[in-house]
């Protein structure tokens, strides 16, 4: 883990974690993380690093936490609804063969 993150990534942070306590009153915090890593993608932060921000700045807010990355898909690319999804949802349909 890295500790030199910038200003832009904390506030960026900061702020999809207020903005998803307020619409769901509670923080996925895998989510929200890709949300912010796929924003932030030119800074190549591992998502386990970004999650472990979120974490913190959804325990200073007291926020209810999940850690539940197929609750709601993925990750969409962006905030406004209707966007095409930035990766696509893990279909388990079929089982995959290991040889």
């Amino acid at each position: 883990m890295r500790y030199d993150y910038s200003m832009r990534l904390h506030d960026d942070v900061n702020a999809a974690v207020e903005r998803a306590f307020k619409t769901a009153g509670i923080v996925n915090i895998t989510v929200t993380a890709e949300q912010v890593r796929i924003m932030n993608l030119a800074e190549n932060v591992a998502l386990e690093d970004i999650e472990y921000l979120v974490l913190r700045a959804a325990q200073l807010l007291g926020a209810a936490i999940e850690f539940d990355s197929m609750s709601s898909g993925l990750a969409l690319s962006g905030n406004v609804e209707g966007e095409e999804r930035a990766i696509s949802p893990l279909v388990l349909s079929q089982p995959a063969s290991i040889q």
